[in-house]
This record gives structure tokens, sequence and C-alpha cells, in this order.
């Protein structure tokens, strides 16, 4: 009799530890310091980010053939305490035979709402020449969503103002100061006047 009495306390027991566990468990992963919540820092696609648009000359002048190519891409953000995000994204692109090969930086703004990510980018730099004029004609957009502090999955894709363009990436963030490539200076003056 006293055995059973033993089980019964130690079932309850059990079952109050869960349910205490359960309910406190939004206000322990609450605790995640400010750098995880928000998406401020540096972020870099892990692998490289997949993609494939329509090139308008495709492989015989004239016919439009889709391309598939890959893309590394480093995101240097900043969010404020409203959610609202600016930065930058310089990226190096290449087809999957090595050839015809982009490099670039872009301005980027963005918001998040909860683990949901919303960026649109223009260009500041293509090429290694920075194009000032194109710095408000917003190209790409990306919806992303957070999966823990420090990692992103995103689908993007291309706006009017280029050929139909589709891409998949997965970002970490980083903290290693040889895994970085800075954005250039004519970049940051382009896409933040006076900063």
């Amino acid at each position: 009799m006293l055995f059973q009495l033993d089980r019964t306390i130690g079932f309850h027991i059990a079952i109050f530890t869960l349910l205490v566990l359960f309910f406190a468990a939004p206000a322990i992963g609450d605790s995640d310091s400010d750098e995880k919540k928000t998406m401020t820092g540096t972020w870099l696609t892990r692998p490289a980010a997949p993609f494939v648009y329509q090139d308008p000359d495709g492989f015989a002048v004239g016919v439009p053939a889709p391309v598939k190519e890959v893309t590394l891409m480093r995101w240097e953000l900043e969010e404020d305490e409203n959610g609202l995000i600016t930065g930058y994204n310089t990226y190096y692109s290449r087809d999957d035979q090595g050839g015809s090969q982009s490099r670039g930086t872009l301005c980027m703004v963005g918001a998040r709402q909860g683990s949901n990510v919303l960026l649109s980018e223009a260009y500041a730099i293509y090429d290694g020449f920075p194009v000032p004029s194109l710095s408000t004609e917003t190209i790409f957009r990306f919806n992303c969503e957070r999966r823990g502090g420090n990692k992103l999955k995103c689908l993007g894709d291309g706006l009017s103002s280029i050929p139909p363009t589709v891409l998949k990436a997965v970002l970490v963030r980083t903290k290693r100061l040889d895994d970085v490539i800075p954005v250039p200076e004519a970049a940051r003056e382009i896409c933040q006047p006076g900063a």
C-alpha cells in the first residue's frame, strides 16, 4: 500500500514538473542576448546560394534560356529598435561552369517581425564600379525566416528591372574577422550618405 502511494505521489510530481517546464519554456527562451534577437551582425551564405535566371541572350544570341549560377553573399546588417533594417550585400557570383562571373555590393533595407524578415536591395557597386544612380532602384528582394539566433533560410526573387531570377540561400551569422570581406567605402557613401 505504501509502495502504491509513493508511486502515485511520484507520478504527480513528475506531471507537475513537466507542466512547470512547459509553461516556463517561453520565459526561458526569451532570455537570449539582444544580439541574437536582432538581425544586427554579419551574415554569410553557407553553402554558396544556388540561383537560376532567364538569360535574355541564352546560349544562342537572341534565344532566352535559363542559366544556373551560384553566389557567395556577405550581409552586413543593422536593426533598430523598431525592427527596421539597413545594410549591405557584398556578393560574388559565377555560373556552374566557372564562367559568367560578377561581383558587387548592394544597398539593403528591410524589416523584421518575429522570425520573419523581408529585405530589398539596389546596386551601389557593380563589377568594381560605383553606380549611385542605381542605388534607389530595387532589383531584388528576400523573404527570410530566422532559425534560432544565428541562421536564416531565404528565398529571393528579382524584380522587373532585371531578367526573371530566383535564389535559395541559407545564411549564418559570423564573428570571425578572417571570414569577412569589407564593404567598400564607396558603397557606404552611396547607401547611407552622411553616415
